[in-house]
């Protein structure tokens, strides 16, 4: 019952949203190039990602990240051979990443006690077509007992770009 309702409040709201109209020229033509540009997909109430493919030979920009991370990313993408080029200019990428990375240390009790300096590791990315502005990808990883640290967390969201990469 309380789905349902959640799905029709949803959809009255996305009627109401419907039924309001631009108010300038420019407004418009954004809203129609958006439509036209992007094809979104609707996989939970209220949650919107393009379904744009990413293809072989994408140029993509690494945006510097806190604490190193885009590095291990770059070498992420190395490591897992994804058919990507990855370049220092954001003017000349099709597709640039930005994200987070964050590093648990162990703490003294689990060294003392279970013998283990493993980190946790917690990071997100996501992919935007510099073009067109729409994600065309996202992905958070939570790597726990983490032998390797970002290194790790790094070739996850690589191997996970790689899915995603059309030949």
């Amino acid at each position: 019952m309380r789905k349902l309702l959640m799905m029709v409040l949803l959809s009255a709201i996305c009627a109401g949203a419907q039924d309001t109209k631009p108010t300038t020229a420019a407004d418009t033509n954004a809203a129609t190039s958006a439509s036209r540009d992007q094809k979104l997909v609707v996989e939970e109430p209220g949650t919107l990602m393009s379904q744009e493919k990413i293809y072989s030979g994408s140029r993509i920009y690494i945006a510097p990240m806190l604490n190193g991370f885009d590095n291990y990313i770059a070498a992420g993408l190395q490591q897992k051979k994804v058919p990507v080029v990855v370049v220092a200019l954001r003017e000349k990428a099709d597709y640039e990443i930005t994200g987070v990375a964050e590093t648990d240390k162990a703490g003294w009790a689990k060294m003392l006690f279970m013998g283990s300096q493993q980190t946790n590791e917690t990071a997100s990315i996501k992919m935007v077509n510099l073009k067109t502005g729409a994600v065309v990808f996202a992905y958070s990883v939570n790597k726990t007992n983490s032998v390797r640290g970002k290194q790790s967390a790094g070739e996850a969201c690589a191997k996970h770009i790689k899915q995603k990469i059309v030949e």
